[in-house]
């Protein structure tokens, strides 16, 4: 299939290229600047050069839409417009260019905060985010996708919902509590019994591409998660035994509490990054489950456990710190 990938310059997008180009696919990576190191079959090329229609789509048959402005913990007023302006305007815009094109498959990945939250597994019809925030921008592109499927009854339309990814070459999400794992620093509150859904980004590619083999029209919306949801504990465990670390260290719950105020306390008269905040125990603390099952019941196969796209990370983490030390 000849595919146009937005946003192929981030981490989703360089582990998706080879993908995609493993299973027999080719096509057009774009980014605000030309991603390059492409794979034979793939072309790269800024993303106003295909909206102004200065390089054309003959030939194109699905978009893949990565781009997007990523989450940040304390958005200022600025943040807030920018969310509005890539995550829900530009995919508009990646919408209009395939209508003009004539392109009817749209692969849209979206985001588990596009989901208001809630203490218990989310599925995909929960209701969705309606603040004015990261996930609220998500929320309202993906019903902007809803809205260009319907509009043509010839049209397909895939809305994925990724947890938290890893992989290597991350230092988001999971790779921070690695680390902490790895340096003996502790990493768990309490006994650490808060479940957490992640993907591996090699789960994700292959759930994009199995989207993209999707041919009943119409809009479809999965989460996309590891087959297994792990507690934190667990998942510390897990860790520390492949990085061949000390057992999982954790503070008390109680302590953490009190801990928190003074680490944001710190935080605003220094200007300076904490160890723990209030805003980090929530985190700790909020339930994350996120089930694939409707996107396995669908016939997708994960490619890759947890425990062994751990480990690809935990290689690649060692030979960059490898790297750095000499």
């Amino acid at each position: 299939m000849n595919v146009l990938v937005t946003g192929a310059s981030g981490f989703v997008g360089r582990g998706l290229i080879p993908w995609l180009t493993a299973a027999g696919h080719g096509g057009w990576a774009t980014g605000r600047t030309p991603p390059d190191s492409l794979p034979a079959g793939w072309q790269g090329a800024t993303r106003e050069e295909f909206l102004s229609g200065s390089r054309s789509g003959s030939g194109i048959e699905a978009v893949v839409h990565l781009e997007v402005r990523q989450h940040v913990p304390k958005p200022t007023a600025a943040d807030l417009e920018s969310f509005e302006q890539v995550n829900g305007g530009g995919t508009q815009d990646w919408l209009d260019w395939a209508t003009r094109q004539g392109v009817r498959r749209f692969v849209c990945v979206s985001s588990i905060k596009a989901v208001a939250p809630a203490s218990s597994p989310r599925l995909e019809e929960s209701p969705l985010e309606t603040a004015a925030n990261y996930g609220g921008s998500k929320a309202r592109a993906e019903e902007r996708v809803r809205r260009w499927t319907a509009a043509d009854p010839r049209r397909t339309a895939s809305i994925l919902r990724p947890a938290p990814v890893y992989g290597p070459g991350n230092e988001a999400n999971l790779a921070a509590f690695v680390r902490q794992i790895r340096a003996g620093s502790p990493c768990l509150v309490g006994r650490g019994a808060t479940c957490k859904s992640v993907v591996s980004r090699t789960n994700l590619a292959a759930a994009i591409g199995f989207a993209l083999g999707l041919t009943e029209s119409g809009c479809e919306t999965f989460n996309v998660s590891d087959r297994e949801t792990l507690s934190l504990n667990d998942l510390a465990t897990l860790i520390a035994k492949l990085a061949a670390a000390p057992p999982p260290r954790r503070v008390p719950a109680w302590l953490a509490r009190c801990v928190a105020p003074l680490g944001d306390l710190f935080c605003a008269l220094s200007g300076r990054d904490f160890p723990l905040t209030s805003s980090r125990l929530r985190a700790l603390e909020e339930v994350s489950i996120f089930p694939c099952d409707k996107l396995v019941a669908a016939g997708y196969v994960h490619p890759c456990s947890t425990q062994d796209a751990l480990r690809e990370m935990l290689q690649w983490m060692k030979s960059a710190d490898d790297a750095s030390a000499t």
